[in-house]
Formats: C-alpha cells, sequence, structure tokens
C-alpha cells in the first residue's frame, strides 16, 4: 500500500526547470599564502548525481562554497546552464544548499520551516508548495511540529524539501548525512538518489566519506590538494584507480613496486623482488622502467599451497587476522615485498591462522599499474 512504503517514491512537487548544466573554469581559491582550489577544471552534465571526495583540506567544501556564491574565486568562471555566475550573489543564483546542520529555525514548525523561502519572495502559493514538498519527503504528518521534537532523518528531510520547494536548477549538499548514525545514513543515502532521480536536478554532494559517494553518484570527483586527482562513475574509480592517493583513498589496495621487463601480447611482464606479476598493458599508467602494481585485497586469494601457475603468487607468514562478521581480512608479510592484506568471504571456513605460511595469488585481470614515482602511502587513512 502507498502509505506504507518508506521509500521516498513519490514527487508531487517537480522543479519547473530541470537540473543544469554546470561547468568551473579554471578555478582558483587563495587565502593569504594558502592556495585551497588550484586551476580546477569541471564540466557536470544536467541530472547528474556528482560527488565532491575527499579529506578534510582538500578543497572540496570551499569549491562547493564558490557554487553556492558564499566564497568569490580568485581567479576562474563558474557557469550555470551557460550563464557566467561568477560575480553574482548567492541569492541570485539558481541554486540552494542543505548543509551537515539543516539549519531550521527552531521557533518555527515544519511547515513554516519549508515555505520560509517563498514566503521571502512573496509567492502567494508558498504554504501550497510547502505542504507538497512535506508530502515529496514523506512528513506532511508532522508538518505542525518543531524541529526539536524530530529525529535527525527528519531534519534532514525538512532541510531537502525547504531546498527543493524553492526549484533550484542545482543543489548544494554539503556533508548533509554527517550527523546521522549509521543505520540512519545508509537509508538516508538511498532516500537521496532516490529524489534526485526523480525530480531530476543536478545534485552536487560534498563528502569525505568514499561508501556515501560510491553508493549516491553517477559521478565522482576524488580531490586531493585543491586538484581532481581522477573523476569518473565509481566503479570505474575503484577498478582502476590511476594514482596511489585514488587507490587508497577509495577502500584498500595492495601495492607493489617493480620493474617492467617485458611485453607480450598486451601484458607487461614485472618483476617485483623476484617474483613475476602480469599486468595488462590497458591498466598501466605506463609500460616501461619502474612501476607500482596495485591489486584490490578482495581480488586476491589465500592458500596453504602454491598453486603453480608461475606469476602472481607470493608466500608470507600470516601476521594478523581480523574476523569483521561477512569477511575475515589477513594480513600477510611477504619477504622483499612487505605487508599483502586479503579479504576472504566468510562460509564457515578458517584458511589459515597467524603464524601460518600461505600462498597468495590473483588473476592478471585484476591487477592495475600506477607511475613508478609515486608514493605508496599517498592517500592512507590514519
Amino acid at each position: 500500500m502507498p502509505g506504507n512504503d518508506p521509500v521516498l517514491n513519490t514527487a508531487p512537487v517537480l522543479p519547473e526547470t530541470s537540473g543544469a548544466h554546470l561547468q568551473l573554469r579554471s578555478i582558483t581559491k587563495r587565502f593569504a599564502e594558502f592556495t585551497a582550489v588550484q586551476e580546477l577544471d569541471l564540466l557536470i552534465e544536467p541530472g547528474t548525481f556528482f560527488a565532491l571526495l575527499g579529506p578534510s583540506g582538500c578543497g572540496k567544501s570551499t569549491t562547493l562554497r564558490m557554487i553556492a556564491g558564499l566564497e568569490a574565486p580568485s581567479s576562474g568562471q563558474i557557469l550555470i546552464g551557460g550563464a557566467d555566475v561568477t560575480a553574482l550573489p548567492s541569492h541570485k543564483r539558481p541554486v540552494n544548499t542543505v548543509f551537515q546542520s539543516y539549519a531550521l529555525f527552531p521557533h518555527l514548525s515544519v511547515l513554516e520551516n519549508v515555505a520560509f523561502g517563498l514566503k521571502r519572495t512573496k509567492d502567494p502559493q508558498a504554504m501550497a508548495k510547502a505542504q507538497a514538498g512535506l508530502e515529496m519527503v514523506q512528513l506532511q504528518q508532522l508538518a505542525s511540529r518543531k524541529p526539536a521534537q524530530l529525529s535527525g532523518g527528519q531534519q534532514q528531510r525538512v532541510a531537502l524539501a525547504r531546498a527543493l520547494v524553492n526549484r533550484p536548477r542545482v543543489l548544494l549538499l554539503d556533508e548533509p548525512l554527517g550527523a546521522l548514525d549509521m543505520k540512519l545514513r545508509r537509508q538516508m543515502q538511498f532516500e537521496l538518489k532516490t529524489i534526485q532521480t526523480e525530480v531530476g536536478l543536478t545534485f552536487i554532494h560534498v563528502t569525505h566519506d568514499q561508501e556515501e559517494a560510491m553508493t549516491m553518484a553517477d559521478v565522482v570527483a576524488v580531490m586531493n590538494e585543491g586538484r581532481i586527482e581522477q573523476l569518473g562513475g565509481p566503479r570505474e574509480l575503484y577498478e582502476l584507480p590511476r594514482t596511489a592517493f585514488v587507490a587508497n583513498f577509495l577502500g584498500k589496495s595492495n601495492l607493489m613496486r617493480g620493474q617492467v621487463r617485458g611485453k607480450q601480447d598486451a601484458v607487461l611482464e614485472v618483476d617485483v623482488d623476484g617474483h613475476r606479476v602480469l599486468l595488462p598493458a590497458d591498466r598501466a599508467v605506463q609500460h616501461s622502467g619502474q612501476v607500482v602494481v596495485g591489486v584490490r585485497p578482495e581480488k586476491i586469494s589465500i592458500a596453504r599451497a602454491a598453486s603453480g601457475a608461475g606469476f602472481n603468487e607470493f608466500s608470507g607468514i600470516v601476521v594478523d587476522v581480523s574476523f569483521t562478521g561477512t569477511t575475515t581480512e589477513y594480513l600477510v608479510d611477504v619477504p622483499g615485498v612487505g605487508r599483502l592484506g586479503t579479504f576472504t568471504q566468510n562460509r564457515g571456513q578458517q584458511p589459515a591462522a597467524v603464524g601460518d605460511t600461505v600462498f597468495l595469488s590473483w588473476d592478471t585481470e585484476y591487477s592495475f599499474g600506477l607511475a613508478g614515482d609515486e608514493r605508496m602511502d599517498a592517500g592512507v587513512q590514519s
């Protein structure tokens, strides 16, 4: 029955305008001696759920604030729907922002909070549109309550409804789920994506949470030190990182430095401390000299005996076993290479214990190659 479905699956107050094309041209932002964003070029297609992902201080929130008009760029241009808005104040831009704090007025009812912006523009249908906005986020039954009477997730929905009823062409989300607990965050991730799909707006979501970005976004830009390290779909970034920072920041990676010894049938042969490692050439950023070979932990198999394949295999001693419920993570000390990790899905087996000698192996198609001068600890989160 419609009334019992917890998913936000209706959209009675669709924006009159669709999502806008957003373009940043050589955007730079300096604060005294510090450059927060450096020569940033970005093109976001209309109706895209776009995530700016990166650690604290990487420039993602500053970028969002410049799009919103809350910060002025030191140089560069911002275009929304083809129009240059660089010099426009925030209230004249076709954007709205939802912050982590929600910024609801405690003395106003939920309905009045949603209608606030519409009333300021003297919209004669302010209350009707606000009511429709609450229906969109399924909070119409709480219209008369005050924000203090709502849960964190409900307050987040009110803030979202308030932003959407103003009919922006771009909706900016600045760590909007940061104050919620894990279970509610996951629920709201799904619901935010559902709303974005239904209303067709361009959403730009700033977050430091990799899972959040990967779950919701169509396109993810990984930022580091004011620049975009890599941009693409979530699966593309995870399966084929192009820098050590992306490889380590998005999940975990095993990285090994080696020397290219040859190429045959579009496959590079790399010597990693005497071990033969095969790497598809189209998954490597360089094809000669020193390279960094990577493989994700879940792609590695762990066994007590050698496979006999003669490539992509290392032997070592298990130094740590971490049971997480659905998987077990093994940390293996490989002489000359370092410590490699592998995840094994729990099916009742226990392939190894601390102190055991084991063999790690993986299929060639899972190898990826990075530049040889990469810092292998770049992007590792402490």
